[in-house]
């Protein structure tokens, strides 16, 4: 595979979250005392990165923080704008703090669209697993966006209603997908992936989600992988870390395979440890303890059953559910 091709990146712009999730890693602290650590996406960094590769055409911005605590996120949404960028934040964002000018020029600038994580219908709800997070503020910060595409007659940015299940909201289900209807957002669930709150009523769940199961352990028995396989990223849209580090996946917290923003990227994307982990997916190498794959959970799903050209392509044709509006 020639990484030289490569026109999407996935970029983090923030690895500081104000939120508590007890399942995530940026409230254990591993992000922060980790490789990763916790810091902003610079403009200027940024800026000077994107001149000398000219070739990035869609960059995902959201990935281990919240992107709209960047304080210069405006520059960097303006910027990408005018060079005829695609932004996105399919990662997810909580959109609990986000400032005015902020929401006009997600507008204004064409943010093509944004997945926003509201695990539930009410504050009650909302905030067992949201911890510190404002229900009523998400929405009417919601609103005031769409607020601004009304006054500039603009689909963007499009939204989509990224809803874990878990057992304390699962009832919540239909309600979520009548207030999507309300806030013109796609209803996107999603499967929780630890034992917190556990699912409660499975069939309710499989029907009322759309989603045919009802736990991570049955989309695996039905289609004979895991649930989540972000893999791919390193051949379609390679994750660099808010300082440079190039990380491969949005996964991974253990080895940079170099730093983009002070070598050439293309060195970086086809170094050997970056080619030889390639291989380690499809299944042509063994894993060795410098990859990060070596320390990896998801690796053992891969070590089974490989990565395969199929599944690239359906990756990079995958269209995210806010895309559908």
């Amino acid at each position: 595979m020639n990484m030289q091709e490569i026109t999407n990146l996935s970029i983090d712009a923030s690895t500081v979250c104000q939120l508590k999730c007890p399942e995530c890693s940026t409230t254990k602290g591993i992000i922060k005392n980790g490789i990763i650590r916790s810091g902003f996406l610079k403009f200027n960094i940024f800026r000077d990165f994107i001149e000398q590769n000219h070739q990035i055409k869609q960059i995902e911005l959201s990935n281990w923080g919240e992107i709209f605590l960047n304080p210069e996120i405006i520059d960097i949404i303006k910027f990408c704008h005018y060079k005829g960028i695609k932004l996105t934040a399919g990662n997810g964002t909580n959109f609990n703090k986000v400032a005015d000018d902020v929401l006009e020029a997600l507008v204004k600038y064409k943010f093509a669209y944004i997945n926003i994580s509201i695990d539930g219908a009410s504050q009650e709800s909302y905030v067992k697993y949201r911890i510190n997070g404002d229900y009523d503020k998400v929405i009417s910060n919601i609103k005031r966006l769409n607020y601004y595409k009304s006054k500039y007659d603009s689909q963007y940015p499009k939204l989509s209603w990224q809803f874990i299940i878990f057992g304390h909201n699962e009832h919540e289900l239909p309600q979520i997908k009548t207030l999507c209807q309300e806030l013109n957002m796609v209803f996107y669930p999603r499967l929780n992936h630890s034992t917190f709150s556990p699912i409660i009523n499975k069939e309710f769940v499989r029907e009322e989600s759309g989603l045919n199961v009802a736990t991570r352990d049955e989309y695996k028995a039905k289609f004979n992988k895991a649930y989540k396989r972000p893999c791919c990223q390193l051949m379609y849209s390679p994750q660099v870390n808010w300082n440079g580090d190039l990380l491969g996946c949005c996964v991974n917290k253990w080895k940079s395979f170099g730093n983009a923003f002070k070598e050439d990227l293309s060195n970086c994307l086809n170094n050997d440890l970056y080619t030889q982990t390639i291989s380690v997916l499809f299944g042509k190498e063994t894993v060795t303890e410098e990859m990060p794959c070596f320390k990896c959970p998801t690796y053992a799903d891969i070590k089974n059953n490989p990565i395969s050209e199929e599944e690239i392509y359906e990756y990079a044709a995958f269209i995210h559910p806010a895309e559908k509006i």
